[in-house]
């Protein structure tokens, strides 16, 4: 075992945590929802825009983006890793087939960003921050109008 601090300590760590995340989202692309929730430790703290929630509240916002885009793709465009933190840079791709945000099910195409940073204990997910491109997500079914998306690029 590497010893803590050194230079193999903290490559091994890295290379731990970039495994954690590439897992993670194939897990994301398999929909299984357990597996899923499986990456994110029991005390997992995910920072939102207007408050902190736990796991419970990851896995109903998994749920319901997994009902509204049945066919959704997670395609990681990069990855960086140091030690226990992870940031990534994701594309996803869907069709929306069910209720999002008040949207009904418009059958439209989306294609959207999102940017993950995340700290990994014991194999897990303990804190995370995402930032997704909800704007974009929002006029491509519809919900906002395209205008908006220009005005704001």
């Amino acid at each position: 075992m590497d010893t803590p601090g050194t230079a193999e300590a903290v490559v091994a760590q890295t290379e731990r945590s970039r495994a954690v995340a590439r897992s993670f989202f194939a897990a994301c692309n398999s929909h299984d929802l357990d597996r899923i929730m499986d990456f994110f430790h029991s005390d997992i703290v995910h920072h939102a825009r207007l408050s902190d929630y736990p796991k419970e509240g990851i896995a109903f916002v998994y749920k319901m983006t997994l009902q509204a885009f049945p066919d959704l793709r997670w395609n990681v465009l990069d990855i960086i890793a140091e030690k226990d933190q992870i940031a990534a840079l994701v594309r996803y791709e869907g069709t929306h087939r069910g209720p999002y945000l008040h949207s009904t099910d418009t059958g439209k195409r989306v294609s959207f960003l999102s940017i993950n940073i995340a700290r990994v204990a014991d194999g897990r997910f303990i804190e995370h921050r995402g930032v997704l491109d909800e704007l974009h997500l929002l006029t491509q079914i519809g919900a906002l109008p395209e205008p908006l998306l220009t005005q704001m690029s």
